[in-house]
C-alpha cells in the first residue's frame, strides 16, 4: 500500500474526480457477483453528482500514481428518512429510529480488482467512518456479494434485514448493514495518530 495515498477529500475534490469515481464504480459493480443494469453507469452518475451538493456528504479516496483505485462515500440520514420502511419483515425500533446526525449512510464504496487484499479497502472504510460524528453507520450489499458481506461483518457490521432497491437502485434488493457504535474508531484513528 506505500505507492497509494488514503485521503478525505471535499465535495468539491469529489466534482473534480467524479469520471474516475465513475470508472471505478462501473468496473467493480459490472462485474460478477453484481447484479448490473443496461442504465446503471448513468444513474450511479446521477445519484453521485446529486449527493456531491449536500451538506454532510463525505468521500475518502485511494490514489496512486496512475489514478484512482479505491473510493467510499456516503452521508448523514436525515431525521425523517424513509429508508428504513422498505425493510422487509420484522425489525426493532431501535434500529429504525432515527433522529438528526444519528447515522451515516456509507452510500459507495469500491477498490479495483487488482489493488484489492493490500489493506486499501479497510483503510478508506476506517478513515471515512473515523472522520464523521454520527454514532453509527449503515450500508447495503447485494445478497449476491457473499464475500464482501464476510468482509463487512469481521469490520463489525450486523446485518439488520432485506430492504428493496426502489426503481432507480443499482439493483432490486439488498442485504442491509448498521454498524454501531462509531466512536470505536474514532478512537482507534486517534490512538493511532499519537503514535
Amino acid at each position: 500500500m506505500d505507492d497509494v495515498r488514503i485521503a478525505l477529500e471535499s465535495a468539491e475534490r469529489g466534482r473534480e474526480l467524479i469520471d474516475q469515481i465513475c470508472l471505478v464504480y462501473d468496473e467493480v459493480f459490472s462485474a460478477p457477483p453484481f447484479y448490473w443494469r443496461d442504465d446503471e453507469s448513468d444513474l450511479h452518475r446521477q445519484r453521485l453528482e446529486s449527493l456531491l451538493h449536500g451538506e454532510t456528504f463525505g468521500l475518502a479516496t485511494a490514489m496512486s500514481r496512475k489514478g484512482l483505485v479505491g473510493f467510499a462515500y456516503g452521508f448523514t440520514l436525515a431525521a425523517d428518512t424513509q429508508r428504513w420502511t422498505r425493510l422487509r419483515g420484522e425489525v426493532d425500533e431501535e434500529t429504525t429510529c432515527e433522529w438528526p446526525g444519528r447515522t451515516f449512510l456509507l452510500f459507495d464504496y469500491a477498490v479495483l480488482s487488482e489493488n484489492r487484499g493490500r489493506g486499501i479497502g479497510k483503510a478508506l472504510h476506517d478513515l471515512l467512518l473515523s472522520s464523521r460524528t454520527e454514532e453509527r453507520a449503515t450500508l447495503t450489499v447485494q445478497p449476491t456479494a457473499v464475500d464482501t458481506k464476510r468482509l463487512y461483518e469481521r469490520w463489525g457490521w450486523r446485518m439488520v434485514g432485506q430492504m428493496e432497491g426502489g426503481p432507480n437502485a443499482a439493483a432490486p434488493l439488498f442485504d442491509c448493514y448498521v454498524r454501531d457504535r462509531l466512536d470505536d474508531l474514532r478512537r482507534e484513528a486517534s490512538s493511532r495518530v499519537r503514535r
